[in-house]
């Protein structure tokens, strides 16, 4: 029997906890310091949970999976306890604060590299996204020719039961920042598009938030199978928007996560024809993400190496940012 443990139980702790209930998991135990802002768990996830506020009687309890989704600035001490453990791993993105946490760990970077863990990039689950990675994949549509994704929330009403500025999000120490919350779209780069080998970027704080992270990030990418992709993301705009275009030799395509529709457009017809459109609920992608996980399905899913590149992505983002030159990975 699948003996699951949960490392930190804030809102996207909880959110997993409730995806493995759905999948017909019922062992699931939670390590919870209860130093974070969300201090009770849901009464209806609660009840399902044996619970250990003991890091050691955590880990002898024995887990086959170890899911671990505590701050990003305790990421990589609990990664290496887990893979001590022999257990299998899903690890909350990004998997730390810095790449070179990783390059300075106490575990050899080509060990962690190697283990067989799993990051959460819940998007690549996402009905829409797999539909869009499927239409690259084919060829349909011919060659890409470059592609733009941006993604923003206004932070201060991210999360309504706490102060944005004590937020992980917010601040340095807890591992955050735009470039790192929302770095999914850098793993759909390399999703989509193979191997990210060159960046250039503008990392920043600009607007008067009071946090001292960057809060808008413009990053262009080179590729292996799409030369220029644009990324936009900030934690200012009034409404979220997570979208992305991609123009290909054949139109245009154009997907909207808001809306849960993929639009494309010909150079023949000129019209903007609708798909595919999402019927999924949005918390379907978190289930399927752990059913991947428990079953160990890897063809979706974002393994650490990939994670672990995303990270590398990041610093050499940021590097570009502070020299204002390109940097190749």
């Amino acid at each position: 029997m699948n003996k699951i443990l949960v490392i930190g139980c804030g809102s996207i702790g909880q959110r997993h906890i409730k995806a493995l209930l759905e999948i017909g998991e019922s062992n699931i135990a939670a390590y919870r310091t209860g130093k974070g802002q969300l201090k009770e768990l849901d009464k209806k996830i609660k009840k399902h949970l044996e619970e250990f506020s003991n890091e050691d009687y955590a880990f002898a309890w024995k887990p086959t999976h170890i899911v671990i989704s505590n701050p990003t600035s305790l990421h990589l001490e609990y990664l290496i306890k887990g893979i001590k453990t022999g257990a299998n791993i899903f690890i909350e993105k990004p998997v730390t604060g810095n790449y070179s946490e990783l390059e300075n760990a106490t575990v050899p970077l080509s060990e962690i590299k190697g283990y067989e863990g799993v990051v959460g990039f819940n998007l690549r689950f996402h009905s829409l996204i797999r539909q869009v990675k499927c239409i690259v994949a084919s060829h349909q549509y011919g060659k890409v020719i470059y592609a733009n994704l941006t993604v923003g929330h206004y932070l201060p009403s991210w999360h309504p039961y706490e102060d944005y500025r004590d937020s992980y999000a917010s601040r340095k120490d807890f591992g955050g920042g735009v470039i790192r919350t929302l770095c999914h779209e850098i793993d759909l780069v390399q999703h989509f598009f193979g191997k990210i080998r060159k960046v250039f970027a503008k990392v920043d704080k600009l607007s008067c938030l009071e946090i001292d992270v960057d809060d808008v990030v413009d990053i262009m990418i080179e590729a292996d199978y799409c030369k220029r992709t644009l990324i936009h993301m900030d934690y200012l705009s009034p409404i979220p928007v997570r979208e992305g275009k991609i123009l290909f030799e054949k139109g245009l395509l154009e997907y909207s996560c808001n809306r849960g529709e993929i639009y494309f457009t010909d150079y023949v017809s000129k019209q903007n024809e609708v798909i595919f459109k999402n019927t999924e609920d949005y918390d379907e992608q978190y289930a399927s993400q752990m059913k991947s996980f428990i079953n160990g399905n890897s063809n979706t899913a974002c393994m650490l190496e990939e994670g672990i590149e995303v990270m590398r992505v990041i610093q050499c983002c940021e590097e570009s940012s502070r020299t204002g030159e390109e940097i190749c990975l």
